[in-house]
């Protein structure tokens, strides 16, 4: 049984600050006998690294486009408080210990931004900010090509996306519109996906993650 770190996601309600996980991410890892680490600040991090397999960055609110020296848009929906700059801590641990990572939609820009690439801040969001799904279009090389055949459907969520590509990332799957949505890193265990995979009933995304740790083996 694989034990999975999640990035919790802090919002505020009611004048209360509350922590949380969407519970799709927690219904689909349950289905996979995985068990969910909840992380929520330093020290949780810290602990994470010792007994996790793996990393998830989940959705969220938008990526400050401080990060690529870009003036921000009047459309940006941010975080009140230093999510990115946590968000990135928790990416450069994981990967300094070579542990595989998901990032799943903000996650997917997230890692891109990390491996100093940039984002669109605003596309149309009459194809890509919606519950409606779209056509993807897949590489032949690539972790997609393992999971898929050359065309899938997917859902839609978000209005930023990858612009220019980081470093060493690979992009396996694009929309029907061009938009980037699958990426791989070809040194470490990275992928990451533009999409909501834990809402899918026909999701492979998250098996294969599970796939990835078990090639990587932690003492608890």
């Amino acid at each position: 049984m694989k034990i999975i770190g999640i990035i919790m996601r802090k919002e505020s309600f009611e004048q209360c600050e509350k922590w949380f996980v969407n519970e799709a991410y927690i219904t689909a890892l349950q289905k996979l006998n995985a068990i969910i680490f909840p992380i929520c600040d330093y020290a949780s991090l810290s602990y994470a690294q010792e007994i996790c397999h793996g990393l998830i960055v989940p959705g969220g609110y938008d990526i400050s486009s401080g990060y690529w020296q870009e003036e921000q848009s009047s459309t940006a929906k941010l975080y009140p408080y230093p999510m990115d700059h946590f968000d990135f801590c928790c990416i450069d641990a994981f990967m300094k210990q070579k542990k595989p990572i998901l990032g799943i939609c903000r996650g997917m820009q997230l890692l891109n931004v990390y491996f100093h690439g940039t984002l669109h801040q605003d596309i149309d969001k009459a194809t890509h900010a919606s519950n409606d799904t779209h056509s993807l279009q897949i590489s032949k090389n690539g972790f997609l090509s393992k999971l898929y055949a050359t065309n899938i459907t997917v859902n839609s969520f978000h209005h930023q996306a990858v612009h220019s590509l980081g470093k060493q990332l690979i992009c396996c799957g694009t929309s029907e519109d061009g938009i980037m949505e699958a990426i791989y890193h070809t040194t470490y265990p990275i992928i990451a996906v533009q999409w909501h995979p834990e809402k899918l009933s026909n999701d492979r995304i998250l098996p294969y993650f599970i796939h990835l740790l078990n090639d990587y083996h932690v003492s608890v």
